[in-house]
């Protein structure tokens, strides 16, 4: 709790000082985040306000505030908050712009037809990643553990460790020091620090499963032209197989998609296709000519 809490006065005080209505919109998103963690159950006041370290008082006025313009609903019958229908509409809105599961396609494909493998396309979702979507390879069916639509803390997993360890430190720092106050300390969340040096100095994240699957994961970040990670590309395969020269090879085939799908990121960024429809529906009718 004191790391997390450090983290969160760190970054205020690395800031320049916010007025009132920046604080309040800087605490708004403070919420948001821990909020999407906890998906469609959502959180009660009083994990919301220990996982921000603001007071009980504070999150009950700004969530009070969110309800009313549709950012946060309560669950019915549960005293809960979650995220709102206002959230979801504005993501909509700029689907086009951000839609990287379309634009990993032809990754997928090329990556299927080369590898064989099993590979998925992981994003970012405030202290979590998501896998956004999955290509299945010469693996069983369910052999692996992560599936489409499945939320990991940050970290855990290839996938989402990709997209961690290319993070600033101290995004890296509030990640860590969160996700460990919100799981009770586990300690794979202690040992992330050799994870994180360890995917920076090979460019990759390789991760091992501790049960009896026998498979292993590697992923390679996606950037934005900023090179900062949006998403991550990751291949499963059997623990035999990611060794030596196989290993290193599908790491630089994985690097090399990445690339692509970050020029493509880029171009669909400055060139959105959302077309304006509800034009045509108050547009004049024209009056149909004929020719004689």
């Amino acid at each position: 709790m004191r790391r997390l809490a450090a983290a969160q006065h760190h970054r205020t005080m690395t800031t320049t000082p916010k007025s009132e209505g920046a604080q309040s919109i800087a605490r708004a998103a403070l919420l948001l985040r821990p909020l999407s963690t906890f998906g469609s159950q959502g959180a009660a006041l009083m994990q919301i306000s220990t996982l921000t370290q603001l007071p009980k008082a504070t999150v009950h006025r700004i969530l009070s505030a969110m309800l009313e313009e549709h950012l946060v609903e309560r669950p019915w019958g549960t005293r809960n908050y979650r995220l709102g229908p206002e959230v979801y509409a504005f993501g909509m809105s700029v689907l086009d712009v951000f839609d990287i599961k379309t634009i990993a396609q032809p990754s997928f494909e090329r990556l299927a037809e080369t590898t064989g493998e099993t590979v998925y396309l992981g994003i970012r979702c405030g202290y979590d990643a998501v896998c956004l979507d999955k290509r299945q390879g010469h693996l069983p069916q369910n052999a692996e553990i992560l599936q489409v639509n499945d939320r990991w803390p940050m970290g855990i997993g290839s996938f989402s460790l990709a997209i961690l360890a290319h993070l600033p430190d101290e995004e890296i720092a509030d990640i860590v020091a969160f996700n460990r106050l919100r799981k009770g300390g586990d300690k794979a969340f202690s040992k992330m620090a050799s994870g994180i040096q360890k995917t920076r100095k090979n460019g990759y994240a390789l991760t091992k499963t501790r049960s009896a699957r026998g498979i292993s994961g590697i992923a390679v970040p996606i950037f934005d032209r900023r090179r900062y990670p949006i998403a991550s590309l990751c291949a499963v395969s059997t623990l035999d197989r990611m060794t030596g020269s196989y290993l290193h090879g599908l790491a630089n085939t994985l690097t090399q998609e990445a690339e692509i799908m970050s020029a493509q990121y880029e171009l669909a960024r400055m060139n959105p296709t959302q077309a304006e429809s509800w034009r045509t529906a108050i547009k004049d009718p024209q009056p149909v000519k004929f020719a004689f």
